[in-house]
């Protein structure tokens, strides 16, 4: 494996390589295929810096990273649950290993400060990652982040038997039959998407009003930016979108990333009005069912512990923070100390999410 990078942006050869690449990579993770990488390296010109590892004339690894603010994150940091780097599934242990280490080597050249986000507990490569990490010179912080609540079953059916024996869900659905004459959709094409997002939007807006953390979506910006989003994952085949609708139009959104055999239930909302309803909680069942006639039986929550995913989920991936850096940067050390004791420590780190992150949201909002 030969490793090599570059601070140029993407050209077209270089996406056709990646997409060979991700076609043929472990898990081919929604959140780095080649539409909505793409997408976002438009987003972000002039702030890039990309590692390739070539093996046998074929491009066999790749880490795009973004720079923002003097630190570099992965660029799919934009908008994801999980930032995997992406291995060709031939690579071999000893492939991985030289991919590593030589990605280490730039990062202690160039000096860069790496502040690697929603790092996958449960990847294949993780425990050559960290041997690596540890064993380069350089300063090395690995720190738990979050958890992604998975409902999985050994078929599709036994997914389905699990989520459909849910009192509460079955209520959910049938409620909104009944009483709200409602229609269960789901999309696997643009059809309406421009539409559906609006409606997605609105939602969310609403839901989130007069809390502490009013929706980003109130931005138009916002709204265009997740339309570019699901064009992009939609154009990689991998988008699935579930709504509820009755009389007055949408009430309930699902966006949803295959992965493998797992359906990723990345984003959603409600219109607050039927928050008696729980049209997420009925979406669910919804899409236990499709799952059933697609033969999928593994369904991802994505990052986040919200109660409500664990009507249903039975086990968790954890996923965990990676800070990197020359051993003299005293200024970004310190930085990730802190961050550290914070979310060692369980109140404090409640005090920070529910008080000092929410006005953070809000400011920025």
């Amino acid at each position: 494996m030969n490793a090599v990078f570059t601070y140029t942006n993407p050209d077209a050869a270089f996406w056709a390589s990646y997409s060979r690449l991700w076609q043929n990579s472990q898990g081919r993770s929604p959140f780095q295929s080649p539409h909505i990488l793409e997408y976002f390296a438009g987003r972000a010109p002039g702030e890039l810096a990309i590692v390739q590892g070539h093996s046998a004339g074929e491009l066999r690894a790749v880490a795009i990273l973004r720079k923002q603010n003097g630190v570099y994150s992965f660029l799919s940091d934009m908008k994801t649950d999980a930032n995997f780097f992406i291995l060709h599934r031939a690579c071999t242990p000893d492939d991985i290993q030289s991919f590593f280490q030589q990605f280490l080597h730039i990062v202690k050249t160039e000096k860069w400060a790496l502040m690697l986000n929603n790092q996958p507990a449960w990847a294949s490569y993780m425990e050559q990652f960290e041997a690596a990490g540890k064993a380069s010179g350089l300063y090395w912080q690995h720190i738990r982040y979050s958890v992604c609540p998975i409902v999985e079953e050994a078929t599709p059916e036994a997914l389905f038997q699990r989520i459909n024996g849910s009192r509460e869900l079955r209520y959910r659905v049938n409620k909104l039959k009944n009483q709200e004459n409602a229609e269960f959709e789901v999309f696997t094409d643009d059809t309406d998407l421009d539409h559906w997002v609006d409606e997605f939007c609105q939602a969310h807006v609403l839901r989130w009003a007069d809390t502490p953390t009013p929706s980003s979506y109130r931005d138009p910006a916002r709204c265009a930016f997740l339309k570019g989003c699901l064009r992009a994952w939609s154009a990689d085949g991998i988008l699935r979108r579930f709504s509820v609708k009755v009389a007055r139009g949408r009430v309930g959104f699902v966006v949803g990333l295959l992965e493998e055999n797992s359906l990723i239930h990345h984003s959603t909302t409600f219109h607050p009005d039927y928050w008696k309803h729980s049209p997420g909680k009925a979406l669910i069942h919804f899409m236990a069912s499709w799952m059933q006639e697609q033969q999928m039986r593994v369904l991802d929550f994505g990052d986040g512990d919200e109660p409500y995913k664990y009507t249903v989920a039975n086990t968790e991936h954890q996923l965990d923070r990676i800070f990197i850096s020359n051993p003299l940067n005293l200024g970004f050390i310190l930085k990730t100390k802190a961050i550290q004791v914070v979310r060692d420590n369980p109140k404090m780190y409640d005090f920070y999410r529910d008080k000092i992150k929410r006005l953070t949201q809000r400011a920025k909002a």
